[in-house]
């Protein structure tokens, strides 16, 4: 199977695992906003056989001033997948952490939507805004938007605050049943500008990983 990872936070931390330095904003997701370039021109292989990367560059701190008052401001990465021609089967979309053009261009963009929290109370706050602002954008721009569930990372079973919060969440989104738990392995990968399952494909991390993979991937081929 082949995927595109699309990397739209300005930190570029998704980008940062797969390349030696950053790149220049015309090499970048950048372009597609400011210049509307296609996915094709852009995209670069990976050292991972299947996986492409669309790399993230500083810049894209700037598509809020830049798209503002465009008329087609929240359809520019839509526009540019529709150009794609790779045949990729899946692409990632690695959004941002705040609900802003490049946020809602990755929802016009979705099919389906998977939420990453923390278990802590700000997270459950932070939950509601994405769950309204996905709804808004299913309604107005993109019917075919479905919110999959929430991936509880960070999860340690063994303080009060991460099983506390479960059944709040639940409340409002369903739980994936993988839980990525908190661990220094991650953090070794991240220093090493390795993946969890190239550092150590039998850690716990990369298992649970790939049990949350498996659950996207069953509920994509139900749907």
């Amino acid at each position: 199977r082949t995927a595109l990872l699309v990397d739209l936070d300005a930190q570029g931390n998704a980008s940062s695992i797969f390349l030696e330095s950053g790149v220049e904003p015309d090499e970048s997701v950048y372009a597609v906003f400011k210049d509307r370039r296609p996915v094709a021109a852009l995209k670069r292989k990976t050292r991972i056989p299947g996986l492409e990367l669309l790399p993230a560059s500083l810049n894209l701190a700037e598509v809020e001033t830049l798209l503002a008052g465009a008329v087609d401001g929240f359809f520019r990465l839509k526009d540019s997948l529709a150009a794609e021609d790779s045949g990729a089967e899946f692409v990632i979309i690695d959004c941002p952490p705040n609900l802003g053009q490049l946020t809602v261009n990755a929802f016009v963009a979705a099919d389906e939507l998977a939420v990453p929290l923390q278990t802590a109370k700000f997270s459950l706050d932070g939950l509601k805004t994405i769950l309204e602002t996905s709804h808004t954008v299913q309604k107005r721009f993109n019917e075919r938007l479905h919110v999959s569930g929430a991936l509880v990372t960070m999860y340690n079973p063994r303080t009060a605050i991460s099983a506390a919060i479960l059944d709040p969440i639940e409340e409002y989104i369903r739980l994936f049943s993988a839980r990525i738990s908190r661990s220094v392995v991650i953090e070794e990968a991240h220093l090493m500008n390795q993946t969890s399952y190239e550092y150590d494909p039998r850690s716990k991390p990369a298992q649970e990983y790939t049990a949350f993979t498996a659950e996207i991937l069953d509920g994509v081929q139900k749907g």
